[in-house]
């Protein structure tokens, strides 16, 4: 490298101000307050834009300066709430952006460079509290011409959207178009967003879309991963297969959706597969810019949608449509206050007598850069070739590796669909806790997502469960004492031993029967301890009680259906 400097860029008599968090910016907020350690995520971002060449390094500051005027989340400060009070944003209408100007020594590497003044860049976390969330550094060329904004932007200040608009806007400005229809309405910000979600307005939005969530968690499975016993640690897998992106087309063409459906489907349908469920409880990411104030919002705006989708067919296709009608009528639920979700969850359990477990989470961001267009085979192509099969696929077809793992908060599997911006292939990954999935499930399950997609493309209407498949992940195996009951396994020898460690409980036993649907019933039959001549009679109320204490840290059971105490004198029963 050369010379390098450092420009300010001065901001003065813009609207400052002050307001709680919106809820996307909670959802990020709060999900960067809980990486402490070094191999969690990071939710920062790294990125650049590609200039041309024809611009001076003055057109090029002006332009940056006027794009961090215009979106106030660039220009915003995030104060902790004092004495549990929740957080507030505070837009700042004067101050400075330093921005670094270096320029390349003759015969480097562009790349490398890029990825070096990234990596200085983000040496040191944002103090969100104290600092703007973004960095900036101008990558001249050799001959001294702007050849690369590089920017480094905290999550909390924008999502992976708002890089394209961001993107468009420096490019509009450097250009002379104008970045926005003056005659037109002003551009929405988070201050602006963060009212209309405190008004009447959003918070009948907000019950609405919470009543919608508990409806989905009163049939959610309580866990994905129930009886699950693996060995602790973390395993994150990468597959790109060419077959698996035009299968996905092939599949998501014919059923009128998106890919990006086409792969939650699948996912959903193998892990309940191996869970032994019809249904899996998981929650999606949603990009959440519904309605035209939101599509030029430079903010963070996704949000978490709770969905339990039928994945019991017959065929492929069935689910495919079945899960699409469910993550639209999600989205259309999406806006709500994240910090009710543990709540609604939480809520959900008890009713059921339960402790729900939503640790899978699926994030598809393929729609971000536009699915890879260039693919080397089609299904029926395949189909044609006799004797083919996914391990007879090239390198440049199908790879699979493994990548440094990281942790997510209170998630034990985070499946990723992305596209590369210069690569051929969507990227799928799986990161895993491998108490719960193994490090071999891990790439197996990526492999029977191939497998699922090849074989639905070519044989559509096939019922799933006559299909061929020789799926590399198994159903877990449980012992004689599981029983599935209301969508959940269910231990019943650690039902039995929780019963009789509660304190007014001698003897017990349950006993299982089913209603005239064929549903499975469980019935508590509780013989307490004497409490002596006069004592009070041990009731059923208090045995419940008692089992619902314990039932925060059993994780493998569920409340009884019924309940039955014995005494002496008379039988005590509960429904």
């Amino acid at each position: 490298m050369t010379d390098a400097q450092t420009f300010q860029l001065d901001f003065t008599g813009l609207r400052s101000a002050q307001a709680p968090l919106t809820w996307g910016q909670r959802v990020i907020y709060e999900a960067v307050l809980s990486r402490t350690e070094a191999h969690g995520y990071d939710y920062n971002i790294k990125y650049f834009v590609e200039l041309d060449g024809t611009f001076s390094t003055e057109d090029v500051l002006a332009a940056l300066r006027q794009v961090v005027a215009a979106y106030e989340s660039l220009r915003t400060v995030y104060l902790p709430g004092a004495g549990g009070a929740p957080p507030r944003q505070s837009v700042q209408g004067e101050g400075r952006l330093p921005v670094r100007i270096t320029r390349m020594a003759a015969g480097a590497d562009p790349e490398s460079e890029t990825v070096r003044l990234h990596t200085r860049m983000a040496e040191s976390g944002f103090d969100l509290s104290h600092e703007w969330g973004i960095r900036v550094t101008l990558l001249l060329a050799p001959g001294g011409a702007p050849f690369r904004v590089l920017l480094y932007l905290s999550h909390v200040a924008l999502d992976g959207w708002a890089l394209r608009i961001l993107e468009q806007d420096l490019r509009d400005r450097l250009a002379g178009r104008p970045a926005a229809d003056p005659a037109g309405p002003r551009r929405t910000q988070p201050l602006d967003l963060a009212e209309q979600e405190q008004s009447e307005r959003g918070r009948a939005m907000n019950r609405r879309s919470g009543a919608y969530v508990r409806k989905v968690l009163d049939g959610a499975p309580r866990s994905m991963f129930a009886g699950a016993s693996g060995d602790p640690g973390a395993a994150h897998g990468e597959l790109r297969s060419a077959l698996m992106d035009a299968a996905a087309r092939t599949i998501a063409l014919r059923c009128q959706v998106s890919t990006a459906t086409v792969h939650l489907a699948a996912f959903a349908t193998l892990l309940a597969r191996r869970n032994g469920t019809p249904r899996c409880a998981l929650k999606t990411i949603f990009a959440n810019r519904v309605g035209a104030d939101r599509q030029g919002m430079v903010a963070p705006l996704a949000s978490d949608v709770v969905l339990c989708p039928d994945v019991s067919g017959p065929a492929f296709d069935d689910v495919v449509r079945a899960t699409h009608k469910d993550t639209l009528r999600g989205y259309a639920r999406a806006q709500y206050d994240p910090a009710d979700l543990d709540g609604l969850i939480a809520a959900a359990g008890e009713a059921r007598g339960l402790r729900l477990d939503l640790s899978v989470l699926h994030n598809d961001t393929t729609l971000l850069f536009g699915e890879p267009a260039e693919r080397t085979r089609t299904p029926e192509d395949t189909a044609e070739q006799e004797g083919d099969t996914a391990e007879q696929e090239s390198a440049d077809d199908r790879s699979f590796s493994w990548a440094a793992p990281f942790a997510l908060p209170a998630l034990k599997l985070y499946y990723n669909v992305s596209s590369e911006p210069d690569g051929p292939r969507t990227v799928h990954r799986l990161v895993a806790d491998t108490a719960y999935l193994p490090r071999d499930d891990v790439r197996g399950l990526l492999l029977d997502l191939e497998t699922l997609l090849t074989e639905s493309a070519r044989r559509p209407g096939v019922p799933m469960a006559a299909s061929p498949h020789d799926y590399l992940v198994r159903p877990l195996v449980r012992g004689d004492d599981w029983l599935l009951t209301d969508s959940s396994w269910a231990d019943l020898g650690a039902m039995r031993r929780a019963l009789l460690g509660l304190e007014p409980v001698a003897d017990a036993e349950l006993l299982v029967d089913r209603d005239a649907g064929g549903v499975p019933r469980v019935t508590a039959r509780v013989v307490p301890h004497a409490r002596g001549d006069g004592g009070r009679p041990v009731t059923v109320r208090e045995v419940r009680r008692a089992y619902e204490a314990a039932l925060a840290v059993l994780p493998d059971v569920v409340l009884p259906h019924y309940y039955i105490v014995e005494r002496p004198q008379f039988r005590a029963a509960s429904h």
